[in-house]
């Protein structure tokens, strides 16, 4: 029973603290839906895992201003250049060459960069934004592990400019893994006490015969 009872414990503790470390921990970015977390606008599909930053110089900053533009998730606030930056959270992805487009809403493609490999796990492109309105962001990876074409796996991410801010869903996902998070420290607050304790002293009777 004791042996039954250790284990028990040692996977709860295990599951919490593996839950806990696969969630990727960034600098104090603004997330999906404006405000600001520790993970940042983080971007994901059933394949990759990526941050997006967008860089919106504002018209009346000195071009030799050294201080840096707020990064932005993905509703920018206003038309006009701005620099966006993809940070490859999968170590992998920097072994493999990857492509990216930023495409209008009618699929007109208004920057782009070619496949190749990003050693330093960042992809970035400077984008004139013109008009607002709804564009999105498509990483494609030529991952021949997965065994699937490019346009498959591609990572497709919204982005809207000049536009009041929607509800995202990367804001929804995070809730969900924080009370997944939340449900087992919960179960594991609830079980391990109990596994602790002592057997009563009618059990402790009872098991003798």
């Amino acid at each position: 029973m004791n042996t039954a009872r250790a284990f028990l414990i040692f996977t709860l503790l295990v599951t919490v603290g593996q839950t806990v470390a696969s969630v990727p921990l960034g600098g104090n970015r603004k997330g999906a839906g404006g405000s600001y977390d520790m993970y940042g606008c983080m971007q994901t599909n059933d394949y990759y895992v990526v941050n997006f930053a967008g860089y919106q110089v504002a018209p009346n900053q000195a071009k030799d201003s050294k201080s840096l533009p707020e990064a932005e998730c993905i509703d920018l606030p206003a038309t006009g250049k701005t620099q966006i930056s993809i940070d490859l959270l999968d170590l992998d992805l920097r072994k493999k060459p990857v492509a990216l487009k930023i495409l209008r809403e009618d699929g007109q493609t208004v920057a782009e960069l070619p496949m190749a490999i990003a050693k330093q796990g960042v992809l970035s492109t400077m984008v004139d934004f013109k008009t607002a309105g709804k564009y999105q962001a498509v990483l494609m990876v030529d991952d021949t592990d997965l065994h699937t074409p490019p346009e498959v796996s591609a990572l497709h991410i919204p982005i809207t400019v000049a536009l009041v801010a929607e509800q995202s869903g990367g804001q929804n996902g995070l809730l969900i893994l924080f009370s997944i998070i939340g449900l087992i420290v919960a179960a594991a607050a609830y079980c391990v006490p109990r596994l602790l304790k002592p057997q009563s002293a009618e059990s402790a009777h009872s098991s003798k015969f």
